[in-house]
């Protein structure tokens, strides 16, 4: 499930390597791309983040019965869903933490001011198109 610790800390450091390059000015993005990326990025965030919330609810261990089996079943779950050191939420958490490395590095290529007018303008535009609905 999700990553392994060997492939989630090569993935960090390749993002690492990114990012020093984009700061050295190695690596060029296009400042249009680097927007793209990070609103896809951030929604992708958004997500994952809504997809951790839930993990807590995933499992009752109570509702698995009083028998011992069945509770040793139900904590099972539990483990996988939300407290194992492997558990869904730990994988999302390391996802979350890619992803927003990922958006260090296009961050880079915008100022803040530029960013907040294409995302106003953006919200903008999504807020017309519903209203013409």
């Amino acid at each position: 499930m999700g990553l392994e610790t060997n492939e989630l800390a090569s993935t960090m450091q390749q993002w690492r390597s990114l990012s020093m390059q984009a700061e050295s000015g190695q690596l060029q993005i296009p400042e249009g791309v680097a927007f793209q990326c990070d609103e896809v990025c951030a929604a992708y965030i958004r997500h994952l983040t809504e997809m951790l919330a839930k993990t807590k609810n995933l499992v009752d261990v109570k509702a698995f019965g009083t028998l011992d089996s069945a509770r040793q079943l139900g904590e099972k779950f539990e483990r996988i869903a939300f407290s194992g050191d492997r558990s869904l939420r730990v994988v999302l958490m390391q996802h979350i933490e890619v992803i927003e490395l990922m958006r260090s590095v296009f961050k880079r290529y915008f100022d803040e001011a530029e960013y907040t007018d294409q995302r106003t303008l953006k919200s903008i535009g999504e807020i017309a198109e519903g209203l013409g609905k």
